[in-house]
């Protein structure tokens, strides 16, 4: 038999053409696989992280007077809520004054001091992330920094997911304060 009759023969030749495409493949799939996963649970830490968040301003939102250790058990809700560990949360009150056209911070705390309390300046600042407010209207913003690491590495890397909510309080003195830190009663 010639070199070409063989060679055409093996080329014709389908047994284990199957298996062959499969080992080939199975790479793929378990990487596809493993990257869905991935994809589904960074979309599901975004979920409730932003849940969470909201979940913490509403509780808030709900009080006239809280206390140090009122914002470290939000703290905890967070992290019951998200599944997380790693959360650093500040709540910050402000009000609005017309007539000096300022924002005044109430108070603003994270707990165990993960993230620095904001100013004046620093509400400033972030003012086109508050939504326009009336003459001694205030508001509660809270801010949770949630850590996601992936449990492979299929391109997404680690890092951290940010969480800006802005809340009116309900209650009829309409501003929360801390009472370690009472608000002026001139405002």
């Amino acid at each position: 038999m010639s070199f070409f009759k063989r060679l055409r023969k093996f080329r014709d030749q389908e047994d284990g053409l199957v298996m062959t495409e499969f080992l080939i493949m199975l790479p793929l799939l378990v990487w596809t696989f493993m990257a869905l996963f991935i994809y589904w649970d960074a979309f599901r830490t975004i979920n409730q992280s932003q849940k969470a968040s909201y979940a913490v301003s509403d509780l808030l939102s709900r009080q006239s007077d809280i206390n140090v250790s009122f914002i470290g058990g939000m703290k905890t809700v967070m992290q019951y809520l998200t599944g997380e560990t790693d959360v650093k949360l500040r709540i910050t009150s402000i009000q609005w004054l017309q007539p000096e056209n300022k924002y005044y911070v109430l108070f603003s705390r994270s707990p165990g001091n993960q993230l620095p309390a904001l100013s004046a300046g620093d509400v400033w600042n972030m003012r086109s992330r508050i939504p326009l407010m009336t003459n001694r209207d205030s508001v509660v913003i809270v801010e949770a920094v949630v850590a996601y690491r992936p449990a492979f590495n299929v391109g997404i890397p680690a890092h951290t997911f940010d969480n800006f909510v802005v809340t009116r309080p309900r209650s009829p003195i309409r501003r929360v304060c801390l009472i370690e830190q009472p608000c002026p009663t001139n405002l």
